[in-house]
């Protein structure tokens, strides 16, 4: 069944509602599994480098190790910071910095005169041009999307086993039948609803 421009459209704005919290007694079909990762992978990145590396985390375990070091990102008051339940999707994809690890961004920085700089800034633009492919692509397909920026590298790190820097957290999955709003451990938490700012756009 083919898309209608209406389709696109309300999955465009569903992509911009931040889910806090999952429906963890279902799951995500391998065949969806795949075509998230697929449009994680093969989205547009400057002259196809790998800036990036993702991890498409499933085990519980694991997600809720990383959800506990997003702890603070919050500050409700001086005596309470909450963690970010976006994190604890059916799926948690992870972003990390892969730009000492991909072949073809050396040989650029010799030939092309790229720095230091520039690679950070083509590194950032590319994993928001794939966290961007995958909120559309999940939200095509019924899933609900959150991203987490505010974490513990360190800790993350040392809980996958890797040198790489965390980039972004985006989790992917089933909404609870609540009040997407409502902190998925914490009930007691519900985060405010931002209206969408006007983007400025010119016709020439």
């Amino acid at each position: 069944m083919q898309l209608t421009h209406t389709d696109i459209k309300k999955a465009i704005i569903r992509g911009q509602h931040c889910q806090r919290n999952w429906d963890l007694e279902k799951d995500i079909p391998e065949e969806d599994l795949d075509l998230l990762i697929h449009s994680v992978t093969q989205c547009p990145s400057k002259q196809n480098s790998a800036f990036y590396s993702v991890y498409a985390i499933t085990d519980r375990a694991k997600i809720d190790q990383i959800h506990n070091a997003t702890s603070g990102f919050y500050l409700i008051d001086e005596n309470k910071t909450v963690t970010n339940s976006q994190t604890l999707a059916n799926v948690l994809f992870v972003f990390t910095n892969n730009t000492k690890n991909s072949t073809y961004i050396p040989v650029k920085q010799n030939e092309h005169g790229d720095t230091p700089q520039s690679v950070v800034r083509d590194m950032h633009m590319a994993t928001g041009i794939a966290s961007g492919f995958l909120n559309l692509t999940s939200n095509i397909l019924g899933y609900s999307t959150g991203c987490c920026a505010c974490f513990d590298n360190d800790a993350i790190k040392e809980i996958l086993e890797t040198d790489d820097d965390i980039v972004l957290l985006m989790g992917v999955g089933h909404k609870a039948s609540v009040n997407r709003r409502l902190h998925h451990a914490d009930n007691d938490v519900q985060f405010p609803a931002i209206p969408k700012e006007d983007i400025r756009v010119t016709k020439l």
